[in-house]
């Protein structure tokens, strides 16, 4: 996801990749943040009806596989392990529209639910904001994780760590900042260390691309093929990222496994935790292979993903609170009817649209990117 500064690199070439001014843009990673940006959208438009039907619960588990941990991965890609002022003001951008955006959300709350302010207020991100403190914390910790001889391993080692300890949970994003930390220490690694560099990733023969097509098919037909899966094992809580391997295993397990010793909570969650980890690199892979090279209209709605990502939830929010998403989803006749979901999605992809417009990004940009350098001392 874009940030004010993220996005546009020193016009030197680091580690093989192409070189870019400090005016140019890559089409490639716009493109895919917006295709990212337009997964985010429709599974949030999709995620309060998906137990409704087979189809519904797919589609969303489906696209949660992958699409978070892909736009940490971009936003490592985009950092720097160091502590200068523009990274110390780009993380301060981050923090400081995080609690902007939780007083919003607070105030709408109140006004329409009648909600006061809860005790974890600013302590659990309110809804998506999550985002925004792992995305900090992130960028906080990655100076540490570059000084360590193997950053992407100890990264995974905390990773499945995080989940034996019930104490790590949604508090500070805590959870799911550990969890996706690899994602971010690999994006970053992959520029500083030119692991994308080569054709075959930057221009990707057709073989390269069918092989990547074939595995996103194949998981999307794991799906279709095992229709009765959420009723074996809640994959979908799974990939919440924000529980530890005690819980998910009482509340979401895997079939009739229910382990109780602690070494036997410890091993299967970290197994699965593992496994899900590594569906996710494979599938972020796969989605790069396949997002178009050239500029073209998504290109620059894909600069504008933060806007999509704080706006579109106060939507989603109002059409869930009104009962619209309920309404529509039963279209067909039934509730998660195919031609319900379908509406659904076509509206999450709507609302991604003109979020994307630039008008959207000059009358929002005081609530995405609010001004703050009286904070800092001039140089």
């Amino acid at each position: 996801m874009s940030t004010a500064s993220a996005p546009r690199q020193p016009s030197v070439k680091l580690e093989g990749l192409p070189a870019v001014s400090k005016t140019e843009r890559v089409a490639l990673w716009d493109n895919a943040r917006f295709v990212l940006i337009l997964l985010v959208v429709m599974g949030h438009t999709i995620s309060t009806v998906r137990m409704d039907d087979a189809l519904g619960w797919g589609i969303y588990t489906y696209i949660y596989l992958f699409h978070m941990p892909a736009m940490i991965l971009l936003s490592g890609v985009f950092s720097r392990p160091e502590t200068t002022p523009r990274a110390v003001r780009s993380t301060f951008q981050l923090l400081i529209t995080w609690a902007l955006w939780e007083g919003l959300w607070a105030v709408l709350r109140f006004v329409f639910e009648g909600d006061d302010l809860s005790s974890k207020f600013l302590v659990s991100p309110a809804w998506s904001l999550w985002f925004l403190v792992s995305l900090a914390t992130m960028r906080i910790l990655l100076p540490y994780f570059a000084r360590l001889r193997h950053p992407l391993l100890c990264s995974v080692l905390l990773a499945l760590a995080a989940g034996a300890s019930p104490a790590i949970g949604s508090e500070f994003s805590a959870s799911r900042t550990l969890c996706f930390m690899p994602f971010f220490v690999a994006g970053w690694l992959a520029r500083d260390r030119g692991w994308l560099a080569g054709d075959w990733f930057m221009r990707p023969a057709r073989r390269t691309r069918a092989i990547a097509w074939g595995l996103l098919g194949i998981v999307a037909l794991g799906f279709v093929a095992v229709p009765q899966l959420r009723e074996v094992w809640r994959l979908d809580s799974w990939l919440r990222w924000r529980d530890g391997y005690a819980y998910m295993l009482e509340d979401a397990p895997l079939g009739s496994l229910e382990p109780s010793t602690w070494w036997g909570i410890l091993l299967t969650g970290a197994g699965v935790r593992l496994l899900l980890l590594g569906i996710a690199a494979a599938m972020i892979l796969a989605l790069l292979l396949v997002t178009p090279r050239r500029s073209g209209v998504a290109t620059a709605w894909g600069a504008r993903t933060l806007y999509i990502y704080l706006l579109h939830g106060p939507i989603i929010w109002a059409l869930r609170e009104s009962g619209a998403v309920e309404r529509i989803s039963a279209l067909g006749g039934a509730e998660g009817s195919v031609l319900g979901i379908a509406v659904l999605l076509g509206i999450g992809a709507a609302i991604t649209v003109v979020l994307s417009m630039r008008w959207v990004t000059k009358v929002f940009h005081p609530l995405v990117e609010p001004r703050f350098e009286p904070m800092f001392a001039r140089p």
